[in-house]
């Protein structure tokens, strides 16, 4: 994404945190929440006009955020026509012989789990209620998640934007079902 697009929707998403601000009556420091550090853009093959951006911020700024991420992603959605808004965290995976050197052994760095932290980040505000990992002969890894969506924020096209680039951030094949 150019700077110019990044400068564009940075400017947008402080029109949207402002409407959220007086519509919700919702009390939060803005220079706190919006540390974005980059994003990216994701465009389905078949259709181009629908687009997804995904937004990277610190993980104590997501922790903030989460009050007030649902109002956002649907004012957001509202306010740009075909378009999808993910907030993710920026996290680090960390190799098993790090750990052991500086003696901070956690699971929390490994792979599995920052590549789980990214599905739940990219599927809130749904509730993934199950998951299975099916493992092929062919060294193939297909994950199938289970997702309750309560609050009728998902559509066809939204899971395809968000499948497509979990694929291309985890590099596993993901398909996504929607649970009534």
């Amino acid at each position: 994404i150019t700077k110019s697009t990044h400068a564009k929707y940075a400017k947008i998403l402080l029109k949207i945190f402002e409407i959220i601000k007086n519509k919700y009556n919702l009390t939060v420091n803005k220079e706190d929440i919006f540390k974005i550090k980059f994003m990216k853009e994701y465009y389905i093959k078949e259709d181009l006009e629908k687009k997804m951006i995904v937004i990277f911020i610190p993980l104590k700024s997501l922790k903030k955020f989460r009050r007030i991420q649902y109002f956002f992603i649907k004012e957001f959605e509202s306010y740009i026509p075909n378009t999808y808004l993910s907030v993710l965290s920026i996290r680090t995976i960390k190799p098993l012989k790090y750990q052991k050197i500086s003696k901070t052994g956690s699971y929390s760095w490994s792979f599995t789990n920052v590549a789980d932290d990214i599905i739940r980040d990219m599927l809130f505000p749904g509730n993934i209620v199950g998951k299975r990992i099916f493992f092929f002969s062919n060294e193939d890894v297909f994950i199938q998640i289970y997702l309750e969506d309560k609050y009728k924020t998902f559509n066809n096209s939204k899971i395809n934007l968000v499948t497509r680039s979990l694929h291309s951030l985890i590099h596993k094949k993901i398909h996504i079902v929607l649970t009534s």
